[in-house]
């Protein structure tokens, strides 16, 4: 089997799924079959419409079988029918399935799995610079305070000591 090289791991925004830590709570989060399907369900959802083999598929919905999911998953096929029927009893999921194909839909997939984007570069700079101008409005803050102490030299915390000292370090 051929290695995957740097270039083969590049990442689109689209490759990714959010999982909120709150699954830690839901009730199946203990069902391991049950927590995989729903886990491998997101991951295999498509983020957008198409079409495969003359089938139409949503966001949020992908095409597959009871065996593939069994085999992609390591689980016999009653563990993925008991699992997806855990799931649509619950409202996680739906399904339709023919004689040749299986379709899933994640129930509330746009909710999961927002369109927001992730924050760039820029808007990561842009909060740092928001965070910089809090702190020297902060210092300058308590230099106001300790003029108004009649300049008397006030004893500084352990904490306000170092970030008194960090910030003449960046200086």
């Amino acid at each position: 089997m051929k290695k995957k090289t740097d270039a083969e791991f590049r990442y689109s925004e689209n490759e990714f799924v959010k999982l909120n830590r709150k699954i830690l709570n839901w009730e199946w989060y203990s069902d391991p079959c049950t927590r995989a399907v729903f886990i491998h369900c997101l991951l295999k959802a498509n983020w957008k419409s198409g079409r495969w083999k003359g089938y139409a598929y949503r966001r949020g919905q992908f095409i597959t079988s009871l065996s593939s999911l069994a085999g992609e998953l390591g689980l016999s096929v009653r563990n993925v029918r008991t699992a997806l029927s855990h799931l649509k009893s619950t409202g996680e999921l739906t399904d339709w399935s023919d004689s040749k194909v299986r379709v899933v839909t994640v129930t509330n997939y746009d909710r999961y799995q927002s369109r927001d984007q992730l924050p760039t570069n820029d808007c990561q700079l842009a909060d740092r610079q928001a965070a910089g101008e809090r702190q020297q409005y902060k210092n300058a803050k308590e230099q106001k305070e300790e003029k108004r102490d009649g300049g008397a030299a006030v004893p500084l915390s352990g904490e306000e000591e170092r970030r008194r000292l960090i910030e003449e370090l960046r200086r």
